[in-house]
């Protein structure tokens, strides 16, 4: 009797079990279109049994059913972390292509009015005044030009600098994303936590939840993480904890210093640990990192974070950053032996700080698009500026009495403006904002005779109000005002007519290379040319990059919801499945009843 009444336990228990599996297959149909929902499966296994007998050979028992074990969430973790590797590899190039993008559209070269087109006005501007330089209407028209010429420059300058401010908002909004992130896996773990302390159920639904979280944020920064064996996780980003079991990490954006508009880069609040800083120029205890530039081969470019501060950069920089290699010295060029090794000395001195500041472009300027656009555009802006400027307002170096020599305007060179009052010698072009180019001073020539000079005032790479730049030059006020100002002129009243073929021949000659890596000289033309196609060969490998990542992202993710994902078909076959189970059960119960029942009565009588 007691084995027949032991039978309804099997009968109740597979009703018990069949109706959670119904449930769980109830709420993956439910949740088939559920963005980041895992499948869900039901593990079975036998109830205890009981013992009926045991002899030296054979032990028999009468089990008691079954019972469910869990209701585990169907995921796989290599395909996870496969894909949340690769997920922020796709967002490191797609970040960087897109600022491309952008860039090209600053230049025009998507549009057909690209910077190229001003370039060629200003030399058909000039081609018009060599052939009547004494005519006001030719003046005026490459004065004109001119500032057109210079008003595209400053425009494409400040849409630059605009960029890299909008990706400073960017970097700020994906640094508190991370931290609101972290917030909800840490909130998540606790649910997690207080759902699962029983023992009784597993949180799969929060546990979507935090993989969906986990997922974002590795598109944001490089991330890993541990699976705690009470459910929880713990959540690294670049090799530093942001999530642990009770509390989270708080990011945040660090400014150069404090009046710095720029994000220099991102740290923990408590420790100022900055993940991803620079070496600064100035910084003379610090050795070049190299390590600090991402690649594939560290497994270090992962992340839109990161992807932005390499577009981005961290300064505005201009042609100074940008190192020139110094020319070597020549015997024949010198008088004596003495003053060829005084100048091979000096050769060895520049050309070792060469080296250092190359190190230092290919590390901290090169690597980051803006910057590098920006130092190799006003490197192009600079030698046009100046080398008008040089033309019309010639310079040579004199010896005073006290040994030392500085540069003047050369002015028995210079040509003179044309017409009476207006007989000037060396009048630039283009003007620096807040200084002349020229100070007037009184000073003793080496031989002893005294002069009243123009003394040429510098460029100083540590003061940007003495630079030839773009963002401090402009055209010349006076010759905007009086056209005639223009030195092309000389004193008979002829026409200068060498500088306006010299000014022409400027388009001709070879004055840089694009890069400092590179050792083809290019002219105006060919350079601006080079500058945009780097520029383009940089967006064709980001975007090729970036596509190779997005297909090996959907190939993962195709993997992923293999095992993850809900098949209508193959719930809807469960659901049939587990609901004739329930009948059988509910039979199987009716059954035994009613052979309890007859038992019963049987007896009774």
């Amino acid at each position: 009797m007691g084995g027949t009444m032991g039978r309804l336990s099997v009968g109740v228990t597979g009703l018990q079990t069949n109706q959670y599996a119904l449930n769980t297959t109830a709420h993956n149909l439910m949740n088939t279109q559920t963005d980041g929902y895992s499948r869900q499966q039901v593990m079975l296994t036998d109830r205890s049994y009981n013992l009926l007998c045991r002899d030296g050979i054979v032990t028999n028992k009468s089990g008691l059913g079954v019972v469910t074990a869990e209701i585990k969430q169907v995921r796989d973790n290599f395909a996870d972390k496969a894909y949340r590797t690769e997920n922020g590899r796709m967002n490191y190039y797609k970040a960087q292509y897109e600022t491309v993008a952008e860039i090209e559209n600053y230049f025009g070269e998507l549009e057909g009015m690209d910077f190229n087109t001003c370039m060629n006005d200003l030399w058909l501007a000039l081609q018009e005044m060599q052939k009547e330089s004494n005519s006001i209407v030719t003046r005026s028209s490459f004065i004109s030009t001119a500032q057109t010429f210079l008003d595209r420059v400053q425009g494409v300058r400040s849409s630059l600098i605009s960029y890299q401010r909008n990706l400073n908002l960017e970097i700020e909004q994906q640094v508190s994303r991370i931290n609101e992130l972290a917030t909800t896996i840490l909130e998540l773990n606790k649910d997690i936590l207080s759902a699962e302390a029983s023992g009784i159920e597993n949180a799969n639904d929060y546990k979507d939840a935090r993989n969906k979280a986990i997922d974002e944020l590795s598109g944001l920064v490089n991330t890993e993480y541990v699976n705690n064996s009470d459910g929880t996780v713990e959540v690294f980003i670049e090799g530093r904890c942001l999530v642990t079991r009770g509390r989270t990490y708080e990011l945040e954006a660090v400014r150069v210093c404090e009046n710095e508009k720029y994000i220099r880069d991102y740290a923990f609040v408590e420790d100022s640990t900055d993940f991803y800083m620079p070496v600064w120029k100035d910084d003379q205890d610090a050795l070049f990192n190299i390590n600090k530039i991402p690649s594939t081969e560290a497994s270090t470019d992962v992340g839109s974070l990161k992807g932005l501060l390499m577009s981005r950069g961290y300064f505005v920089s201009n042609y100074t950053d940008v190192p020139v290699k110094p020319d070597k010295p020549i015997a024949e060029n010198y008088e004596t032996d003495a003053d060829y090794q005084a100048a091979m000395t000096q050769y060895e001195t520049d050309l070792n700080q060469y080296v250092t500041d190359l190190a230092y472009f290919n590390t901290y300027v090169e690597p980051y698009t803006v910057t590098n656009l920006m130092a190799q555009f006003d490197v192009l802006v600079n030698a046009m500026v100046t080398g008008m400027n040089d033309i019309l307002c010639p310079n040579k170096e004199v010896e005073l009495a006290d040994g030392s020599t500085i540069t003047i305007l050369d002015e028995e060179a210079a040509g003179l403006g044309m017409g009476a009052g207006n007989e000037f010698p060396g009048t630039e072009l283009f003007s620096r904002d807040t200084m002349p180019r020229y100070t007037e001073q009184t000073v003793v020539f080496a031989d002893g005779t005294v002069h009243t000079v123009q003394v040429y005032n510098e460029e100083n790479p540590d003061d940007f109000s003495t630079l030839y730049s773009t963002g401090n030059v402009t055209v010349n006020p006076a010759l905007l005002k009086d056209p005639s100002l223009l030195p092309l002129t000389r004193e008979t009243g002829e026409e200068a007519q060498e500088v306006v073929d010299a000014m022409l021949g400027l388009w001709n000659e070879k004055f840089a290379t694009v890069s400092p890596n590179s050792l083809v000289e290019c002219n105006f033309m060919d350079y601006y040319a080079g500058m945009m196609e780097d520029l383009a060969d940089r967006g064709y490998t980001f975007n090729s990059l970036a596509e190779t990542q997005e297909q090996s992202v959907n190939d993962i993710e195709n993997l992923r919801q293999g095992v993850v994902g809900v098949s209508s078909d193959e719930e809807l076959s469960n659901l049939i499945k587990f609901q004739h189970a329930y009948n059988a059960s509910s039979r199987y119960i009716s059954t035994v009843s009613e052979m309890i029942e007859h038992l019963i009565t049987t007896l009774g009588a």
